[in-house]
């Protein structure tokens, strides 16, 4: 058992040594973690309820604790909806391992590569 003092991070490099096929979902579900953060932020600026998001995306509340949930990776047209709805901005630039992601913002770079088996993914937001 984690003590009170572990960091997250720390919790996650541990399970990563501990189980190789927690760390392939990890890699494979991070664009949903930063999209979900990406709605989280905004809802906490716009002091919005889920309810209320729900409706100014056009989706239920059940679609929003989803989304939220940083478990299932949005569909590029929830992507594109959600940043036409909301006037946000969402990268995703995905590459081979190894390249440099070229076509992304700097604040994107700045936040680093998830690198994959055989591609680099950057997932990155502004609100």
């Amino acid at each position: 058992m984690a003590s009170p003092d572990t960091t997250f991070d720390a919790l996650v490099a541990e399970e990563r040594l501990a189980d190789p096929s927690f760390w392939a979902e990890w890699q494979r579900f991070a664009p949903a973690r930063e999209f979900a953060a990406t709605l989280l932020r905004y809802r906490a600026e716009h002091k919005l309820s889920q309810r209320a998001l729900a409706t100014k995306l056009g989706v239920s509340q059940p679609r929003v604790v989803k989304l939220e949930s940083g478990e299932h990776n949005p569909e590029i047209d929830t992507i594109i909806n959600t940043v036409r709805q909301l006037g946000v901005e969402f990268v995703l630039d995905v590459a081979p391992a190894g390249h440099r992601p070229a076509q992304v913002t700097a604040r994107a770079r700045k936040g680093g590569a998830i690198a994959h088996d055989d591609v680099s993914v950057v997932a990155a937001s502004a609100v």
